[in-house]
């Protein structure tokens, strides 16, 4: 009877630190959800024309986890960020008639961070993050003359935020520079076709698609380097 007692004093006594430590967890609100505006850095092309953006907006979201259960002396995290999905949009607007250029990055941002809680539910969060990144970008053409491309880009990203309880605003500047590669899209569309209308079409399709960044119409907008740069000005939302 004593050892069944023991058992259950123990069993209860775990369940209440578990559940201390998901209290503890949520005090810090470890998710957070970033809605912003981008300024992003103006675009300067091979012919010496400065392009400069129009409108710029971001959206990203992740979670905090951090080292300890507890906040050191009752104020200190440290952790680990790991935003799980983080799109960045930018339009630019250049002078050639009938042009518009889009350009898009989509990325996951993982780095260090460290929050202090100097009053109740008062957060500062601050943070450097190393982000992977697909960038992108549409050149709206003239005369049908329009393309599409893309490249990896490794990128970097500083910044912090302040944060009373679920709301909050931030800032952080990211860092990094692509060279765009332009698809031919006509070169991939046909082996796509030539799968799907049946027969053994697969070294065709890779042979193709390999060719999909040449033989494009050329754009001022491709093949040079691209810094990508720019500060993001958010609101932030932790659960």
């Amino acid at each position: 009877m004593k050892k069944t007692l023991l058992v259950i004093m123990a069993v209860l006594c775990g369940l209440s630190a578990v559940a201390q430590d998901v209290k503890e967890i949520k005090k810090r609100r470890p998710k957070y959800v970033n809605l912003g505006y981008v300024y992003q850095q103006d675009m300067t092309l091979e012919s010496g024309e400065v392009i400069k953006p129009k409108f710029g907006a971001t959206i990203n979201r992740g979670r905090t986890y951090y080292f300890h259960k507890k906040p050191i002396a009752r104020f200190l995290n440290i952790g680990i960020d790991a935003t799980w999905i983080d799109v960045n949009y930018a339009m630019y607007k250049p002078d050639i008639t009938g042009t518009t250029l889009h350009q898009a990055e989509i990325a996951m941002q993982v780095g260090p961070s460290i929050t202090l809680t100097p009053a109740k539910r008062l957060q500062l969060h601050l943070y450097g993050r190393f982000a992977p990144t697909f960038a992108l970008r549409y050149d709206t053409g003239i005369d049908g003359e329009w393309g599409v491309g893309g490249n990896y880009a490794s990128m970097f990203v500083a910044g912090g935020n302040l944060s009373f309880g679920f709301f909050g605003i931030g800032a952080e500047y990211r860092k990094g520079n692509v060279k765009y590669k332009q698809f031919n899209l006509d070169k991939i569309t046909d082996a796509v076709g030539g799968i799907i209308d049946g027969g053994n079409n697969e070294e065709a399709f890779v042979s193709r698609a390999a060719e999909g960044t040449t033989d494009a119409v050329p754009s001022a907008f491709f093949g040079t380097k691209n810094a990508l740069e720019g500060l993001r000005i958010y609101v932030t939302f932790r659960f």
